[in-house]
């Protein structure tokens, strides 16, 4: 039985939408059922040669980075496989003088502290690799990536809705998720603000993008209201509204500001693909800024979003601070291979000056995903990483001043700027989920277009 191109997509989206809606994946058997997901989409896959044809071509066009990735499983295996005491006392001292003082009664360990939360992590990098193989092959017109940007804007404006509406009657726990910390802000199904202020301002830069796509395609230069009206462009717009009031109401500086910068980033663009200030984009963004930023922050009251922005709690600016030099001065005694990638929380039950936490607290993330990154998994897998990166930006640098090209890579490298610095003092990149839905959009970065732009 051929299984049709069509029903790949809506499996893949299906996957997806699993994934990231419930808790983001940070849940273990979520993330197990995640992998169950993308594993059987890659397996239909061989159901219909011209995809699996389709797909040994996208390997061969970008084998280096795919190698790259294989390294970099390879090294997250590697972690987790157990090693004899007497090797781990060479190649990674600390790890060797850690388990000698906790006095394991086993021959045998892995260089990860924590080998169960790194096993799952492995996991979800497979499910990365998968991804980066299928979509490019799945979503290789660009009808079928705007099918892909439009699915996530509407799925970011039906958790918008929901969100918004627990947070209005007093954001009550739902699937064993306690809101004790979060009754007045939006968080749906989500683990956090500012995990879920994430996930939306991912699905409201799927939406422009949308719009930057559906333009280069069909060379629009004078967009006017009639347009809108008989496009999906309407609905992008009303979809971010409603995905501008859920970030909104996260109350999350961090990713308020991020929402911000997306914005501003799109009108760079557009003043780069237009050759002027004054285009139809612009107009677009700036309406999005004026209407959904400053009226709908208004309409939800003025004076507290202003309270939240510009607040100082002491207090836990303290807790995140502290929290970040715990977790370089870890990377520091893990240097080379890592204490594993996902073992943070494992590392601060162990090392912790608990009898100066006078706050009370474990924490599974070190609040700076650099940082706890460096820590996973030490010089060693961040030079694969760094290597992982500089093939997939060789990548989508070729044809560079063709305009699907440069939109590729400018909104990319924008992006990634953006979370790089919301990473700074956040943790939302550690979320499975999240990491899922970057890849997925930063996968649109291997589709290799047709001279004919439909």
């Amino acid at each position: 039985m051929i299984i049709s191109k069509n029903f790949l997509q809506n499996l893949f989206l299906l996957i997806l939408a699993i994934s990231v809606s419930f808790n983001a994946s940070i849940n273990p058997l979520m993330t197990q059922v995640s992998s169950i997901g993308f594993i059987l989409v890659f397996l239909f896959c061989f159901k219909n040669n011209q995809v699996l044809e389709m797909i040994k071509e996208n390997y061969e066009r970008n084998k280096i980075f795919f190698i790259f990735f294989f390294i970099y499983i390879s090294f997250l295996i590697l972690q987790i496989t157990p090693l004899p005491l007497n090797l781990i006392k060479i190649i990674a001292p600390n790890n060797y003088d850690l388990y000698t003082s906790i006095r394991i009664d086993k021959q045998l360990w892995s260089l990860s502290v924590d080998p169960s939360s790194s096993y799952i992590s492995m996991l979800n990098c497979i499910n990365f690799f998968i991804i980066f193989l299928t979509f490019p092959v799945l979503f290789s017109r660009s009808k079928y990536l705007m099918k892909f940007l439009f699915f996530l804007c509407v799925l970011g404006f039906c958790h918008a809705i929901f969100a918004t509406y627990w947070m209005l009657i007093g954001n009550p726990s739902n699937f064993l998720i306690e809101k004790i910390h979060y009754l007045r802000a939006s968080t749906g199904l989500f683990v956090n603000r500012s995990v879920f202020g994430t996930f939306l301002f991912l699905c409201a830069y799927s939406g422009l993008f949308y719009i930057v796509i559906f333009f280069q395609k069909n060379q629009i230069s004078n967009f006017t209201f009639p347009h809108q009206i008989k496009s999906k462009i309407l609905f992008i717009r009303i979809f971010i509204i409603f995905l501008s009031i859920g970030i909104l109401t996260t109350w999350s500086r961090v990713v308020n500001f991020s929402y911000i910068l997306i914005l501003l980033s799109f009108l760079f663009y557009s003043r780069i693909s237009f050759n002027k200030f004054v285009n139809p984009l612009s107009i677009i963004i700036i309406l999005i800024l004026i209407f959904d930023v400053l009226v709908m922050a208004i309409f939800f009251g003025n004076a507290r979003l202003v309270e939240r922005l510009v607040e100082t709690p002491i207090l836990k600016d303290f807790i995140r601070l502290n929290l970040i030099s715990f977790g370089f001065e870890q990377f520091k005694n893990f240097w080379l291979f890592g204490y594993g990638n996902g073992a943070f929380g494992q590392i601060f039950k162990i090392f912790y000056p608990f009898q100066d936490n006078s706050f009370n607290y474990l924490a599974e993330h070190a609040h700076n995903d650099g940082i706890e990154l460096l820590g996973e998994i030490g010089i060693l897998g961040c030079s694969i990483l760094l290597l992982l990166f500089i093939s997939y930006f060789k990548i989508i640098l070729k044809n560079i001043h063709q305009s699907r090209q440069l939109a590729r890579f400018t909104l990319f490298s924008l992006l990634l700027i953006i979370l790089f610095i919301q990473s700074l003092v956040d943790f939302s990149l550690h979320a499975p989920g999240i990491l899922i839905l970057i890849t997925s959009i930063l996968s649109i970065g291997l589709v290799k277009f047709k001279k004919n732009i439909n």
